[in-house]
């Protein structure tokens, strides 16, 4: 028995031996880094918002629709709108620059567009190509994170819009 307890004794004193014979604060912290890296934009590259002509779709995402009209958001970039008249022949006739935006919802012609952090109420005119924003709401969403899970380095004067492979 008297064996045993100084074997435990020995046992102990050697593991807490190996703690002090490490010092883990000075070793490099493992720390793991995205391979995206976010895309900032100003707040008045958000403002930017207008009609374009039709573009050819690169990164397709949410669909809405809005009695004739489909909205298909090209991700992170903008609505391509297309007039669905005829279903046996849609037609894109408008693209709608929204740098950051992801989803929208209508309501009474009026689009309600998550903009990156931001909700931006506003009227568009297909026919006159003329946007009107009736009102933005900052910080209404989180921020964008990175396909990996990433939070980027946050900026006073920028916002992320995406992320690209570094």
């Amino acid at each position: 028995m008297r064996k045993f307890k100084f074997l435990a004794l020995f046992a102990t004193l050697s593991m807490m031996q190996s703690c002090w014979l490490f010092n883990f604060e000075d070793e490099p912290a493992g720390v793991q880094q995205s391979i995206y890296e976010p895309v900032y934009a100003t707040r008045a590259q958000l403002s930017d918002i207008k009609i374009q002509n039709p573009k050819p779709t690169t990164k397709n995402a949410k669909i809405y629709l809005k009695d004739q009209y489909i909205f298909v958001n090209d991700s992170r970039d903008g609505f391509h709108i297309v007039d669905n008249s005829d279903p046996a022949n849609p037609k894109k006739i408008k693209y709608l620059k929204a740098l950051g935006s992801t989803d929208v919802a209508i309501r009474n012609d009026v689009l309600y567009v998550n903009q990156a952090t931001d909700l931006v109420a506003l009227k568009i005119s297909t026919s006159t190509d003329e946007v009107q924003v009736l009102k933005r709401i900052e910080n209404v969403f989180p921020s964008i994170q990175s396909p990996d899970g990433f939070i980027g380095e946050p900026q006073t004067d920028k916002i992320i819009v995406d992320w690209k492979l570094k």
